[in-house]
């Protein structure tokens, strides 16, 4: 039996009068990437909310790899291989494909300003891997073709794509090895459920 990456148990989270969700359970087995379908209201952004770390559930349990991350703050939620994208897409239009992928690990990094300042050994090991990776990614994710082209010069699928594998790059995925890997990228909108061959 495959292991249960994330576990959603007995869910429920209270808005005043306001309950969505409503003692939802679920989980997602390693190598899969679900699609979670519901009419507007039913509370589908309102459990990303909770999963990622933005609203704490009212009651129930939320488990990645088996223990609990309720309570963790949104940085560590994050760094245990949590990440998501938005309805709205939020690449820099001014940066190319490439570049937008490593945006958001800065807080992985180890190196300090002086270290980046002066260019040390350990900065530039740092950002190459990170361009190797994002490189990785972008394969992955089929648009290492234009991972020069800038962001804004990409059609509105192309650019789900250099998103959903920055969040997957800012959460260490390993999404080309085994799209279950430590990450689950919660796709949120119009790109959700997308297959890396057609967005």
């Amino acid at each position: 039996m495959s292991e249960r990456i994330p576990e959603i148990d007995n869910l429920t989270l209270r808005f005043g009068g306001l309950t969505a969700p409503d003692d939802v359970s679920l989980h997602i087995n390693e190598g899969e990437i679900p699609g979670l379908i519901g009419p507007n209201g039913a509370g589908k952004t309102t459990c990303f909310n909770a999963v990622t770390g933005v609203y704490r559930p009212t009651s129930g349990d939320i488990k990645f790899r088996g223990s609990s991350i309720v309570g963790m703050k949104k940085h560590q939620i994050t760094q245990n291989g949590i990440a998501r994208t938005f309805q709205n897409i939020r690449l820099f239009p001014t940066m190319t494909a490439l570049e937008n992928v490593p945006v958001g690990t800065d807080a992985r990094h180890r190196t300090g300003m002086l270290t980046a300042l002066f260019r040390l050994p350990r900065h530039r090991r740092e950002e190459q891997e990170g361009h190797d990776r994002a490189m990785e990614l972008l394969r992955f994710m089929g648009i290492h073709r234009k991972a020069d082209e800038l962001a804004a010069n990409l059609s509105y699928g192309d650019q789900r794509r250099p998103e959903i594998a920055r969040d997957g790059h800012g959460a260490q995925a390993d999404l080309p090895r085994r799209a279950g890997g430590r990450v689950q990228p919660g796709r949120e909108g119009p790109a959700h459920g997308a297959h890396p061959q057609g967005a």
